[in-house]
């Protein structure tokens, strides 16, 4: 054997060896940690709104030398029109408890004319929303409502499904001087303390 070939042989020899302890050894190793983060950010969001928005007592007359006295319950005294039973339906759509304050866009006389006329609201929590409504009401009975807010559901008008509507009612006291087709607009407003 020629010492080239010899060479060579040796040569692939130690190239064979080297990959075999090459391939058995680890050539390097890596540690190391990290972290990341996922952010969300749920804001409240306070919402209401009137599923009924419309409360029509009709056409009617005063009878003379009487005050008609007229509620959304059926009450009607002294009226030729018929009995209204029904009331405006609020839902709090947001997501967090709020306050309530309703109030109307023109008084009672300016409302309803004549001598002495009275405009009341009462609120409840509509059948089956129990606890809808809570805290300081000045509408727990029929109680005057004006161009001023008043509290509604002082401390929370509730927000979860079961709980998160109310029914407003009104009455109303019509002097027999009193005619022409008369409007109101309430007006509710629902404040979030978060």
């Amino acid at each position: 054997m020629k010492s080239t070939e010899a060479i060579t042989y040796a040569s692939i020899a130690v190239i064979a060896v080297s990959l075999l302890f090459i391939g058995t050894e680890l050539t390097g190793f890596a540690t190391g940690n990290d972290t990341a983060i996922v952010n969300v950010t749920i804001t409240g969001a306070a919402e209401i709104n009137f599923t009924t928005d419309v409360l029509d007592f009709g056409t009617g007359a005063v009878t003379p030398g009487q005050t008609a006295i007229l509620n959304s319950e059926g009450t009607n005294t002294s009226w030729s029109g018929n009995a209204t039973t029904g009331e405006l339906i609020l839902e709090n759509i947001g997501n967090t408890n709020l306050t309530l304050q309703l109030m109307t866009d023109l008084s009672p006389a300016d409302f309803l004319g004549g001598a002495s006329p009275t405009f009341q609201a009462k609120v409840a929590n509509n059948t089956g929303n129990i606890g809808a409504c809570n805290g300081t009401n000045v509408f727990t009975s029929y109680a005057n409502i004006n161009t001023t807010l008043q509290s509604a559901c002082g401390t929370i008008f509730g927000y979860e499904s079961a709980s998160d509507e109310i029914k407003i009612d009104f009455s109303m006291n019509i002097s027999d001087d009193a005619e022409g087709t008369k409007q109101v607009t309430i007006t509710a407003v629902g404040t979030y303390g978060g």
